[in-house]
């Protein structure tokens, strides 16, 4: 019976790896990430089977701390987008609920009979369900969280090293005798507490994010009021000087001045022009944004070219179409001011299609090549500090959708296109 045991414990090893690359933002390559990563996990299983046929099966809980964990928390590591607290809550999170599912499919082959074959078969389902459940609802609005908010995980990662230590200590390994009724009841609640800190957690995390966004559409929202009561000043003002405009013409035409008369008009009706509040969708947040960064190109002597067909019902949310438009127009204007007066141009194309997928492209000059990682669909940029976190922000809200990002330069124009498919 004592290989249903091994293969229990071979299958886990494979399934915490899975389970930390299903949460993983990887530095390198995917491919290179599955490489190294499964590399090192065979390379760990390989040491630990090792120990366990010299030292019996009972050895591994003794030293999977030094044989297991530190060798993968290094090797993830070094793989890890991230080197921060970020990393630390991700291996704690995953190494934790591996421990709970070791645990629990423990005790319920003790309750069985110690045959190890309770522990093969739960073992073989509820891996699988696990990584079902954080593909389906933690893997998106995870990585999510992991983009958006960069500050605060170190806290969180704190409390999932001590729950993770927790677990770790009053775990009951195979083959050893069970603990008395109050080892026991300590031990269930130790279980028991483990979702709890997690959802809890989880959800600190969520209010953040709504607070985070919520104050963003406020600053949007405030923009768009600002812009409107310029331009109704701007009326208030033009009304009033109406009657010495009607003055000026009147006395263009007694003098027999028609040409003048006309010109003036014109210039007039184009001052009128810049006084009416363009509404390019029926959304308000959206319209702010264009309103905002449209007018920085226009104000930075661009030709502006917009096309923009969203319809009042969308399977997207609002925010992330406002992040997806105002970082690209942001680097748009940016491009833009680094190239001749008279050369500066943009064109917007935004439309949703009958089947409600979303595309965006943002095309403008730029003189410079522009190299493009073949990973992430933009340009190369350093990932640490302020520059390019416009760039992971569109990234991010791609990635939510699960569209595609892809960017080109050629001869001397640079185009971002972005695609968004509904849920």
């Amino acid at each position: 019976m004592t290989v249903f045991r091994d293969i229990s414990f071979l299958w886990s090893m494979i399934h915490i790896v899975a389970l930390m690359l299903l949460l993983f933002e990887p530095r390198y390559s995917w491919r290179s990430t599955l490489l190294f990563g499964f590399t090192g996990a065979v390379g760990m299983l390989v040491f630990n089977m090792m120990a366990m046929l010299w030292k019996g099966h009972g050895i591994i809980m003794g030293i999977a701390f030094f044989t297991c964990t530190i060798p993968t928390f290094i090797l993830f590591l070094v793989l890890s987008k991230y080197r921060d607290g970020r990393y630390v809550f991700l291996f704690c999170l995953t190494d934790t609920v591996c421990f709970w599912l070791l645990q629990v499919t423990n005790f319920l082959d003790r309750i069985a009979g110690d045959t190890y074959l309770v522990m093969l078969v739960s073992r073989l389902l509820v891996f699988p369900l696990a990584e079902f459940l954080f593909w389906k609802y933690l893997r998106r609005p995870f990585l999510e969280l992991q983009r958006k908010m960069g500050r605060g995980w170190w806290l969180f990662a704190a409390i999932g090293g001590t729950y993770y230590l927790l677990i770790m200590f009053t775990s009951v390994p195979v083959g050893t005798p069970m603990p008395d009724l109050a080892g026991l009841i300590r031990i269930l609640l130790v279980l028991l507490l483990m979702p709890l800190t997690y959802l809890t957690i989880f959800h600190s995390l969520w209010r953040q994010i709504q607070v985070f966004e919520s104050s963003q559409q406020i600053e949007l929202q405030r923009r768009d009021y600002s812009a409107i009561c310029q331009k109704v000043e701007m009326g208030r003002i033009y009304r009033h000087d109406m009657r010495h405009h009607l003055v000026a013409l009147e006395g263009m035409l007694q003098q027999g001045d028609s040409a003048g008369a006309q010109q003036y008009i014109q210039e007039l009706g184009g001052k009128l022009v810049t006084l009416s509040q363009t509404v390019w969708c029926p959304h308000a947040a959206i319209n702010a944004v264009l309103a905002g960064y449209l007018s920085q190109a226009e104000d930075a002597g661009c030709r502006v070219e917009v096309d923009v067909c969203i319809p009042a019902q969308m399977p997207y949310g609002e925010m992330d179409l406002c992040i997806l438009l105002a970082n690209t127009l942001e680097n748009a204007v940016h491009a833009c001011r680094g190239v001749a007066e008279g050369a500066r141009w943009i064109r917007l194309k935004v439309e949703m299609t009958e089947n409600s997928r979303l595309t965006l492209s943002v095309e403008n000059p730029c003189p410079q090549p522009v190299a493009i990682d073949d990973s992430s669909g933009l340009p190369a940029v350093p990932s640490e500090g302020e520059h390019g976190l416009g760039l992971r922000s569109v990234r991010s809200v791609v990635d939510k959708y699960g569209g595609l990002l892809r960017s080109q330069w050629k001869d001397g124009r640079f185009l971002l296109r972005a695609a968004l498919f509904p849920g």
